[in-house]
C-alpha cells in the first residue's frame, strides 16, 4: 500500500488507517499461520503504535468515536480469553512425584515453584524469561530464613522465610516490598523447605554465589514441566503455564478463607484487580447453599 509508517495530524485519516490495521490483525494476524488476533492482542498493538508516535513524533493519537465502535465490535466477535488453571496442592504433590531429587536441577525447580506459589510471584519476579531477566528479579541476598518477627536466622531455628522484591512491573519506582511466610506444617509444601531445596540445589550445581536466587532456571522449563504433568493426568496442557503458580497461590488463599486484604498485600497488587485471579473451587462453596435458605 506504500503508506508512511507515520500517521498524519488528521484525526479522521489516522483513525481510518488504525481501523484498517485493527481489522487486518483481527482477520489475519501477523504471523505465517494467518490466525487472527484476539481483541486483547489488537489493543496492545494499537497501544504500541500510539506510544511510538508519542515517543518519536511528539504526537498524541486521539481515538475517534467510530474507532471505539469498531473495537467494540472486534471485542464482541473475539473468542473469550482462556484463563489458565491454578496449580493446586494436589497438582504440586504430583509434580513432586515426577521429579528426581538426585538431580540438582529438579530440586532447584521444585524449590522455585514452591516459593513462587507461597509468595504469589510473577514469573518475571523469580525466573529467567528466555535470555532476559528483569531488574527486579528476586536476588539471593533478599531471601533468607527468619524468626516469627521476620529477623534473619539459621534454617534450624527458622519458623518462616522472608523475601524482598525491589520493584515489579506495577511498581516502576522500585519501592522494595518485604514479605514473610511462616512454616505450613506440611511435610512437602512449606516455604521453609522450599528455600532449603533451593539453596541445596544451588550448591550442587556450583552456583552458590549466583546473584539471583533461582539461578538460571527459565520460565519455559517450568511451563513445560507443568504441561507434561497435565498431559500425563489427562487434562489439556494449554491450561497450564508459569502464571498458574500465582493463580494457584491466590486460589488456595481464597479457598482457605484468607481475607482479601491479605491476598492483595501478599501479591503486591496495586488495585483490586486481584479479584479476577482466584478460581472458585468446590471446597470454597461449602455452606453457601445453607446460607441461602436461612429465614431471617
Amino acid at each position: 500500500m506504500k503508506w508512511s509508517k507515520w500517521l498524519k495530524d488528521d484525526t479522521k485519516g489516522a483513525n481510518e488507517k488504525l481501523g484498517l490495521f485493527a481489522i487486518y490483525c483481527w482477520r489475519f494476524g501477523w504471523k505465517q499461520g494467518h490466525r487472527g488476533n484476539k481483541y486483547s492482542t489488537i489493543q496492545l498493538k494499537l497501544a504500541s503504535v500510539r506510544w511510538y508516535h508519542r515517543r518519536h513524533r511528539d504526537k498524541v493519537l486521539v481515538t475517534s468515536p467510530s474507532m471505539e465502535l469498531l473495537l467494540r465490535g472486534i471485542k464482541r466477535m473475539s473468542d473469550p480469553v482462556l484463563k489458565k488453571q491454578p496449580v493446586t496442592p494436589a497438582f504440586l504433590r504430583l509434580l513432586y512425584r515426577r521429579l528426581d531429587f538426585a538431580r540438582p536441577h529438579d530440586r532447584l525447580l521444585w524449590g522455585s515453584v514452591l516459593l513462587g506459589y507461597f509468595f504469589l510471584l510473577r514469573r518475571s519476579e523469580f525466573l529467567r524469561i528466555g535470555s532476559q531477566r528483569t531488574a527486579y528479579c528476586l536476588k539471593t541476598s533478599d531471601a533468607f530464613f527468619s524468626n516469627p518477627e521476620g529477623v534473619r536466622t539459621t534454617y534450624g531455628s527458622a519458623s518462616s522465610v522472608t523475601i524482598g522484591l525491589a520493584g515489579s512491573k506495577n511498581d516502576q519506582y522500585g519501592r522494595c516490598a518485604w514479605r514473610t511466610m511462616h512454616v505450613s506444617g506440611d511435610a512437602l509444601l512449606c516455604p521453609r523447605r522450599a528455600l532449603r531445596h533451593l539453596l541445596l540445589a544451588r550448591r550442587a550445581l556450583g552456583c552458590g554465589t549466583h546473584p539471583y536466587l533461582c539461578a538460571e532456571l527459565k520460565a519455559e522449563e517450568v511451563a513445560q514441566d507443568f504441561k507434561d504433568l497435565a498431559a500425563s493426568i489427562g487434562v489439556p496442557k494449554r491450561n497450564y503455564s508459569t502464571h498458574s503458580i500465582r493463580i494457584g497461590g491466590a486460589t488456595s488463599l481464597s479457598s482457605g478463607a484468607a481475607d482479601s486484604l491479605s491476598i492483595k498485600l501478599l501479591g503486591r497488587w496495586m488495585n483490586d484487580c486481584f479479584g479476577e485471579y482466584p478460581v472458585q473451587t468446590a471446597k470454597s462453596t461449602v455452606g453457601l447453599s445453607s446460607k441461602m435458605v436461612v429465614t431471617n
